[in-house]
């Protein structure tokens, strides 16, 4: 399962719904004023929506070739430039806007569709009044009207952006779920690859394995075994910095990534994650290695855990104290 994940189309792909419908609501206004007949004689809506689309371009392309396009906070600007333009179309040329309100409510459904919640009621205002001179609805006599037409927006604009809400929540929940290790709450190692990518060259890992679990594990059965798992993941956290990021690879096996740690400082907080794994009374014993650099980390952790194990003159009869109640 990936690193992170997006509910959601990109940015990068709502900028461009949000060009394309802008230009095609451009494109309906320019064919309502020529089917009412008032551009030949009057070119000021053209130019009007001429530079609309003439400026709604260069913002594309700068935005393109600046990354501004991969922002979401920038999406409300299509919404903003539709009912802008909207209202000042229906000031040159009410004709050419009067019969087009669903406009205003697709502006709104965009919006919900993108934005943050509650962000319609900060563009009520310009919706209103893009309703009042675009669809010749005058005030006080069109009140109620422009009033249940701005409950009409803020329902179609809030409705969808509950849901996403509620969709981005339950996703990242999900991810979480399928990130994390249930028994020790640690991370598994289905992003140990990204991380380490990331990160790659501006870290130090230390892999550690439990000496001859299996055999304190069948010896004194899994319910001892998961407690000894679950007190050796809380030493993990007690001696890692607050950056640092810890997974449960395997069985008894794991990985501290210490960011923007070296060896030294690697070794240190082994040293420290020894002391308090031996002030818990643990009744096994663990390896480990450590491994800083850009490439094979992972393989240079393990070289140093086994070597650590030969070292230590490992072959099980000194890993095992053999009282499950040691870490009572």
């Amino acid at each position: 399962m990936p690193w992170s994940i997006d509910p959601q189309p990109s940015a990068e792909r709502l900028h461009t719904i949000g060009f394309t419908a802008f230009l095609a609501m451009l494109g309906l206004y320019a064919a309502a004023g020529l089917h009412a007949g008032t551009t030949g004689r009057d070119t000021t809506l053209n130019w009007v929506l001429g530079a609309a689309a003439v400026l709604a371009a260069f913002v594309a392309l700068i935005g393109r070739l600046r990354g501004w396009q991969g922002r979401r906070g920038l999406l409300v600007g299509w919404p903003v430039a539709s009912l802008v333009v909207t209202l000042l179309a229906g000031a040159v040329e009410p004709a050419a806007t009067r019969d087009l309100p669903g406009t205003i409510t697709i502006t709104f459904a965009y919006l919900g569709l993108t934005g943050r919640r509650w962000r319609s009621l900060a563009l009520l205002p310009l919706g209103a009044a893009a309703f009042v001179v675009a669809c010749a609805k005058p005030l006080p006599s069109s009140t109620l009207t422009v009033v249940l037409a701005a409950i009409m927006w803020v329902l179609v604009a809030e409705v969808p952006a509950w849901l996403i809400a509620r969709l981005v929540q339950q996703s990242l929940l999900l991810r979480d779920i399928a990130q994390t290790d249930p028994l020790t709450q640690l991370l598994n190692r289905s992003t140990l690859g990204d991380r380490l990518a990331h990160h790659a060259g501006r870290c130090a890992v230390v892999l550690a394995d439990l000496d001859n679990f299996k055999r304190y594990n069948d010896r004194h059965g899994h319910e001892a075994g998961d407690e000894v798992l679950v007190a050796f993941a809380d030493a993990l956290r007690r001696s890692a910095r607050k950056d640092d990021i810890i997974f449960r690879i395997g069985g008894d096996e794991f990985l501290l990534m210490l960011v923007g740690a070296d060896p030294p400082e690697a070794g240190r907080i082994l040293e420290r994650l020894r002391r308090r794994w031996a002030e818990a009374g643990a009744p096994v014993d663990f390896s480990a290695g450590i491994a800083a650099g850009e490439h094979d980390v992972m393989r240079l952790a393990d070289e140093g855990m086994y070597a650590d194990k030969r070292a230590r003159g490992l072959a099980g009869r000194d890993s095992i104290n053999g009282d499950p109640t040691a870490l009572a």
